[in-house]
């Protein structure tokens, strides 16, 4: 069971400059190169005032010197907003500044603000997106490219700057919905699920998507992304993380991320964390990792609450989390 982290919660507090919680992010990253974690992700989100999301490319980019063997992951980049020849271009550069250590994870979006600020509805956002991987793939490959979307449109196109990972690097999609974990079984290499989810509902997922994937010829991978919430006891972990959920709660629920179609998401204090997060002791939160494997999870993105604010206790806090919950997950096998 592979394990990485989601940087996310590191942006905060906000009331520090912008080059400071970079610069902080770059120490904390740096550290946690040596400590077993498989991955390093970031989100990507537009005009997300009052909370900070620093743009992926940029960011991974100044984060890859200082992450050894890690892998970076764009966890997710909302492809539907994006040109798809810059993103093919940029995913290609960053590949090679990484020396073959990005992931590609790419979602539709559900915030009006940001499709309306890319001149799309929301009916737009998945014909886009399949339409946009459709493109990158072709332009990855090397060749002269032709290409006569709806979205977008070019004549004898060709990159200059291949991926380093061939064909190009690993494409994940993130999930929350019976169709859209079809769609992401069918279009890319691996699933992510989205941290809302239950565990319930994940576990029926991965089953939908094992079952698409099967009917491909292959096994696929399916990713969790997870909030992590540790404490002496389950009392402690939800008190110490309660004010980080309120505003995380109040967020999702003013950019209206519930849709119908997806599984119901978990936005609020009425369902048990138990339901959706891993919470609790080291021993309490290693025993539901060891239940996500059985359910058919190949590795897990944790949200880390409850992070102190000052860099070197991150640090060591992310040292605990390693030391109890990232090495002995990494020896369950397949």
């Amino acid at each position: 069971m592979k394990i990485g982290f989601h940087l996310t919660p590191f942006w905060s507090p906000t009331d520090r400059a912008p080059a400071a919680i970079i610069d902080e992010a770059v120490q904390v990253v740096s550290a946690a190169a040596g400590m077993g974690f498989a991955w390093v992700s970031m989100g990507h989100h537009w005009i997300s005032h009052p909370t900070v999301w620093p743009q992926p490319m940029p960011m991974l980019a100044r984060l890859a010197p200082e992450t050894g063997a890690m892998r970076m992951k764009t966890s997710m980049l909302l492809l539907p907003l994006l040109n798809p020849v810059d993103v093919a271009e940029n995913a290609a550069t960053l590949d090679h500044i990484t020396h073959g250590r990005l992931d590609l994870g790419v979602a539709i979006g559900y915030r009006e603000t940001e499709l309306a600020a890319a001149g799309l509805a929301r009916k737009d956002r998945v014909p886009k997106l399949e339409e946009s991987l459709a493109l990158m793939k072709q332009l990855w490959r090397g060749e002269a490219v032709s290409f006569d979307g709806v979205y977008t449109k070019v004549t004898g196109a060709r990159l200059g700057f291949l991926p380093c990972q061939r064909p190009h690097p690993p494409l994940e999609m993130g999930a929350q919905s019976v169709g859209a974990t079809r769609r992401a079984a069918r279009l890319v290499d691996a699933v992510f699920f989205g941290p809302q989810v239950a565990w319930a509902d994940v576990k029926r997922l991965v089953s939908v998507y094992r079952e698409a994937r099967i009917a491909l010829g292959t096994p696929g991978v399916a990713f969790a992304s997870r909030s992590l919430i540790v404490g002496a006891d389950k009392e402690a972990a939800r008190t110490a993380a309660r004010a980080y959920l309120e505003r995380t709660f109040a967020m999702y629920r003013g950019w209206e991320m519930q849709e119908p179609t997806m599984v119901p998401l978990q936005l609020g204090f009425d369902t048990s964390l138990d339901d959706w997060t891993i919470n609790g002791s080291p021993a309490e939160c290693l025993e539901t990792i060891e239940r996500a494997h059985a359910m058919g999870l190949d590795g897990l993105g944790l949200t880390i609450y409850s992070l102190p604010r000052e860099a070197a206790a991150r640090i060591d806090y992310l040292r605990m989390i390693a030391d109890t919950l990232v090495r002995p997950a990494a020896k369950l096998g397949r």
